[in-house]
């Protein structure tokens, strides 16, 4: 019974939100994301009577489901610019770990760290389309390319050897892609991103939506 209500309860969501954007011409998305970002950072530990630091390194990965709105701001004959905001949740896996722990009197390295987290995006981006823009594009074009830009703040977990430590930023993000479909039924994108971590880190991510 409550798997049942919580399934109406999706749906009625997302019905209501298709309705909302459909109405006040809103173009949607919804597809698949993966990342990968190799980092390093420094994790402490303390406590009245210890203290311990680890100088990190791991690769994060992650994928998720993305949502995505996007509206048009200026349209003409070859083209648009827009904003939007593709969403992601997902999870994130941390491995490759290793790190050097300082505990005020000896030093140690502590490899293979692994674990799991909760992870999420939430991009704000303006993009300039070239060609087919959009699932909602009525012309002939089946090929279209998009570049763009903006700012997005991103948060998960990543397991250290003193314990679990939040990795969230908010960082500038470039990206570019491909659209493709002769008719709305076919139509899916195919986006590259780069966004920068406040560390001087990098995290590269692709995904495929499906426009709606």
């Amino acid at each position: 019974m409550q798997k049942s209500l919580l399934s109406l309860l999706i749906f009625l969501l997302a019905a209501n939100i298709s309705s909302f954007s459909q109405n006040r011409g809103v173009d949607q998305g919804f597809g698949l994301l993966g990342s990968r970002a190799d980092i390093s950072g420094l994790a402490r530990y303390r406590t009245d009577s210890s203290a311990i630091d680890a100088q990190y390194s791991m690769r994060v990965k992650q994928i998720g489901i993305v949502y995505s709105i996007r509206k048009d701001l200026i349209k003409w004959r070859w083209g648009s610019v827009s904003i939007g905001s593709p969403m992601m949740l997902g999870v994130s896996f941390t491995n490759r770990y290793r790190s050097f722990d300082f505990d005020g009197t000896k030093r140690d390295t502590i490899r293979g760290k692994k674990g799991a987290h909760l992870a999420f995006e939430i991009p704000i981006v303006a993009d300039l389309n070239i060609g087919l823009h959009s699932a909602s594009d009525d012309t002939k074009k089946s090929l279209g390319i998009y570049v763009g830009g903006g700012y997005q703040y991103s948060y998960t977990k990543i397991y250290t050897s003193v314990g679990k430590v939040p990795f969230d930023s908010f960082d500038p993000v470039l990206r570019a892609g491909l659209r493709m479909g002769k008719a709305w039924e076919t139509r899916w994108s195919l986006g590259f991103n780069i966004r920068g971590v406040s560390n001087g880190n990098r995290t590269y991510s692709i995904h495929w939506l499906k426009e709606l």
